[in-house]
This record gives C-alpha cells, sequence and structure tokens, in this order.
C-alpha cells in the first residue's frame, strides 16, 4: 500500500484564530475527505488520521506561518493547495506543501502580543520582569512552577497608540516552552492588574530539520 506524509505550512488570522486545537484537527480532515484524497488512519479500536501539527496552536493564537503533517494514501501535488483555500474558512489559508523527508525540531519562537492596559502597565512589567518571575502550573492537583527567565530569552514591551505591545522571544527546551500569555497573567496576578488581550501572534518560528 502507498503511504506518504506530506507536510503543509498554512496561515490562521482572525477569525479562525479561535478554532481550537482539537476542532484544527477535524476542520482538516473533513477539508481532505471533501476532496476525496485518501488518508491513512492509525489502527487499533478507534482509528483516526494521522493528523500531527508540529506546534499546537492555542485558542486565540494567529501566525504567518504554521505546519501540520498527514499520511495519505495515495500522491499530492501543489495543486491540492488552491483546492485546500477555497473551501477553508475564512483566516486559515495553505501556504505551501512538501513531501515530507525529515523531522522538525523547534528551537525558538517569537510572539507579539497587543493588550488593553493602563499606561503604567510597560514601568510595572518591567519591574515584574527584574524580580525573577516565575509561572505557576496546577496539574493533577500537583503544583508546579517554572522560572520565567528559564525559557525567555529578551522581551520588549511598547505603548502604542491605543495598546501596549509584548514582544517575547522564546526558548524550546526539549520540546518544552513557556506562553506569552501565562507570563502577563502571572504579572497580572502578582500586581492585580487589569488587562485585556487584544491580539496574540506566533511571528516566527525557527527549527531545525534532522534527516
Amino acid at each position: 500500500m502507498l503511504v506518504k506524509r506530506y507536510r503543509f505550512y498554512f496561515s490562521r488570522d482572525l477569525p479562525s484564530c479561535f478554532i481550537s486545537h482539537l476542532d484544527m484537527v477535524r476542520l482538516f480532515e473533513r477539508a481532505f475527505r471533501r476532496l476525496g484524497i485518501k488518508l491513512k488512519f492509525t489502527e487499533g479500536f478507534n482509528p483516526h488520521p494521522k493528523i500531527t501539527f508540529i506546534l499546537p496552536m492555542a485558542v486565540g493564537l494567529c501566525s504567518p506561518e504554521e505546519m501540520f503533517e498527514v499520511d495519505v494514501e495515495e500522491e499530492l501535488d501543489e495543486k491540492v493547495i488552491e483546492r485546500l483555500n477555497l473551501i477553508l474558512p475564512k483566516g486559515l489559508k495553505v501556504l505551501k506543501i512538501e513531501e515530507t523527508i525529515d523531522k522538525i525540531q523547534v528551537s525558538d519562537m517569537y510572539y507579539k502580543c497587543f493588550i488593553e492596559a493602563k499606561e503604567d502597565f510597560c514601568k510595572l512589567f518591567e519591574d515584574f520582569m527584574k524580580e525573577n518571575p516565575k509561572i505557576r502550573r496546577e496539574k493533577e492537583g500537583k503544583v508546579t512552577f517554572r522560572n520565567v527567565w528559564d525559557y525567555l530569552l529578551s522581551y520588549e514591551c511598547n505603548k502604542k497608540e491605543n495598546s501596549i505591545e509584548l514582544v517575547f522571544h522564546i526558548n524550546v527546551i526539549n520540546g518544552s516552552y513557556i506562553k506569552p500569555e501565562d507570563i502577563i497573567k502571572s504579572f497580572s496576578e502578582e500586581y492585580n492588574f487589569e488587562y485585556k488581550i487584544l491580539k496574540i501572534e506566533r511571528e516566527k518560528v525557527n527549527y531545525q530539520r534532522v534527516i
């Protein structure tokens, strides 16, 4: 049986950025089925198509380029890009496709966050970042803390005309990383500071190809 793995590059913007990760998987599965593409399924009692996103996308996250891989039982060419883009919802667009002959290892990422907050946000946020901040995580009743600066390479906080702009450069360590919204939430809880996230963009993902 012919089985091919392809890597799809796509962008995500409003309003599709509010689709959850699981719904994104289902959305692309339905799109492939609609086009009559033969998907490769896992074996077992609950078979499902082999669609894997390189980086899961949180609800509300926009990005100019993300990736997922899919196993199919046929050969695909670039014509599938136009066919998919005709049926995908607004905000989702397939950019390119390639046959997967290597593995992707993400090294670091750039995020840009736009928030609505008081004018003194940046000053207080800079004070917070000097205090060796930590992010609290609770899973299955167990509480752990992550040191922000173990993962954060740099940041900027800028006052714009109608919002605050935060830029984060985040390192990925053994597949683990922190989310910018968790940093902002930790600051808000520490300083009792109200804010509203307007938009979060994963601007750039740096990665290595491993054969």
